[in-house]
């Protein structure tokens, strides 16, 4: 089993969403996984610009940027993994734009005047499916607890599933991570002492990828499970009325002394 983590942080491998995949990967590796992770951040990737030129006889389905950046070789690095891992923070209500100009560029390697339909029945071009069909699982992170912030990146990719006929293991989604010190501030964790069974649960997702090759249901909720340590918080915050004193609340952790 070998499972491709695409981090997409502007942070590079310093960021949360490394974090997370290093605890994914821990639980890969012990079961017998070959893991690997492309930070995007350290790559240069242009955006599609919509030239078409990928789409005339002379240049068919090679993009115009395929010899001048490093897309190809992602793109190459995906076709050999098994499962792969799309793994960004959320910036303005979506993805981020390294990944967005990754999967732009996948625009290349389909014919658009080739009309098909997938499995689930979209009508759509061909596509390139030793690329574009992989088994994938998403992780998003954010420090916001509002379950609506990460609703267009998880949207996006169940849509991406159904066009691309590519099954998706489970959306990882990592809210209140400013207040779980984001795996480097121990005072801030023990303030939230459901963040370690959420450690615990990337672990087992990464068993299960590795070994059943999904992630349970079960995993999954322990994993996106509320970590902020107000008892039914997980109901509480939808109460307009009450989220006043949650912002107090909120306010007073981020004051707390913090491990240099």
């Amino acid at each position: 089993m070998e499972i491709l983590a695409i981090n997409s942080s502007l942070r590079g491998d310093k960021g949360y969403s490394k974090f997370l995949i290093d605890k994914i990967f821990q639980g890969a590796g012990e079961a017998g996984a070959k893991c690997e992770s492309i930070t995007l951040s350290a790559l240069n990737i242009h955006p599609c610009v919509g030239c078409l030129v990928c789409q005339t006889e002379k240049h068919h389905l090679k993009c115009v940027f395929e010899d001048k950046d490093d897309a190809k070789d992602v793109f190459d690095r995906m076709r050999r993994a098994d499962i792969i891992i799309f793994a960004t923070p959320v910036y303005v209500f979506g993805m981020s734009c390294l990944l967005k100009a990754l999967l732009e560029r996948v625009h290349s390697t389909g014919d658009v005047f080739d009309f098909t339909m997938s499995k689930s029945g979209m009508f759509a071009h061909t596509i390139d499916r030793d690329l574009c069909s992989k088994p994938f699982a998403t992780l998003v992170v954010l420090d916001n607890v509002e379950d609506v912030m990460s609703k267009n990146i998880t949207s996006f990719f169940d849509i991406y599933s159904n066009f691309m006929d590519a099954p998706c293991l489970g959306h990882l989604v990592r809210n209140a991570g400013m207040l779980t010190g984001r795996g480097k501030n121990p005072d801030k964790e023990k303030m939230c002492p459901r963040t370690y069974q959420v450690y615990d649960a990337y672990i087992q997702a990464g068993r299960e990828l590795a070994t059943t090759g999904k992630i349970s249901g079960r995993t999954l909720r322990k994993a996106n499970q509320e970590v902020t340590p107000i008892p039914f918080f997980k109901y509480l915050k939808h109460m307009k009325p009450l989220k006043p004193l949650m912002i107090t609340k909120a306010r007073k952790m981020m004051k707390e002394p913090t491990q240099k």
